[in-house]
């Protein structure tokens, strides 16, 4: 039985980065507060995300050699006696969702048939990412013996591993970013091959500003771990912060096949994509980014598509995103650029209607 330790940590982080296009420098998007991406914990200048109305459990279950398990059923059970039992089965691609989840332990399973996984979650308000991991079907009992599988016992990361990066991903949700940093290091000595720790690492570095270590520590993860997405992810914000936004694109386009229920990897594309002046690719991946975030937690996505429609000067269409950013954040930290934008994109939306 194995148990994927992983926890998207970047998803307790926005990693702040312009998204104001270089052919449209209205309203100080480039400067220092820009609305940047909120990772699968994932790997972001890092803050706290936005609160919300419980927990939600995210994520996937999948076979050691990292095909999707569908139809699994995945429960949540607390550690606080008295609370219920919060279930779900995979769709097709191995993917669940748990929400309205109170903060607090939770006791992951997953079940397919006689496989099974599981692992502790610590959910506070926000999303927590996992993914778990059951044995190949062919090394459950009643296999092909001479079917080739996968030790589980070499896969596993050390439970004092786990548990120092566990301490670092609490740290980051009470926004103690020097202990988090301590607790990662601790989680690389107890094991150095740890994907998740590196990549966790790398978004404290771009939270300094450290774009080559950061880069470094990405690199690490994706050698650590190919199938793990938010290496990939960190690297393609990496290089968005970088302003090499036309190397991002690859490896976002990696975390996406890897993570195709993610909106990170899908937004961090359409502002490489913004930048790049490819307008309408940019605004179908915030639609999907859209699709799968909350624009109530994330009224971000709107400013980004505001953009992309002036891009294409739909101006109407672009009124429209920056006053539904102002609906969802009247007094957030880019309220007066949103109405700065709104003042300087009406009257080019009023030529047009004449």
């Amino acid at each position: 039985m194995s148990v994927l330790r992983d926890k998207l940590f970047l998803a307790c982080f926005v990693l702040a980065f312009a998204v104001a296009p270089s052919w449209a420098q209205w309203g100080g998007l480039q400067q220092s507060g820009s609305p940047g991406t909120q990772f699968p914990g994932d790997p972001q200048s890092a803050m706290p995300a936005r609160n919300q109305l419980g927990g939600v459990i995210m994520g996937s279950v999948r076979t050691l050699d990292n095909k999707p398990v569908p139809n699994a059923r995945v429960e949540a059970n607390s550690l606080v006696p008295g609370r219920q039992v919060t279930a779900q089965y995979t769709g097709d691609d191995g993917s669940f969702t748990l929400t309205n989840l109170p903060a607090g332990e939770y006791e992951l399973r997953a079940e397919s048939g006689v496989l099974q996984a599981s692992e502790r979650v610590q959910v506070a308000e926000g999303q927590t990412w996992v993914t778990m991991r059951l044995p190949n079907p062919n090394s459950a009992p009643g296999g092909d013996p001479n079917a080739p599988s996968i030790s589980v016992q070499q896969l596993r990361v050390p439970e004092k591993a786990v548990s120092w990066l566990a301490k670092a991903h609490a740290a980051v949700n009470k926004n103690n970013l020097d202990d988090a940093s301590k607790y990662v290091s601790k989680a690389l000595q107890a094991y150095p091959h740890y994907a998740q720790a590196f990549a966790l690492r790398g978004v404290l570095e771009l939270q300094r500003q450290q774009f080559e270590q950061a880069a470094a520590d990405a690199n690490r993860a994706i050698q650590a771990d190919p199938n793990y997405g938010t290496g990939y992810l960190v690297m393609g914000a990496v290089l968005n912060c970088e302003k090499k936004f036309q190397e991002a694109l690859r490896p976002l386009q990696q975390s996406e096949l890897l993570m195709p229920n993610a909106w990170q990897g899908y937004f961090e594309s359409s502002k490489a994509l913004l930048q790049l002046g490819k307008f309408q690719p940019a605004l179908q991946q915030v639609n999907k980014a859209l699709a799968l975030g909350d624009a109530v937690l994330h009224p971000e996505f709107h400013l980004v598509k505001g953009y992309a429609y002036v891009g294409l000067r739909t101006y109407g269409a672009a009124l429209g995103e920056f006053e539904q950013y102002l609906s969802h954040a009247p007094n957030g930290p880019y309220a007066a650029e949103a109405r700065s934008l709104l003042d300087k994109v009406r009257p080019l939306a009023a030529s047009v209607t004449r």
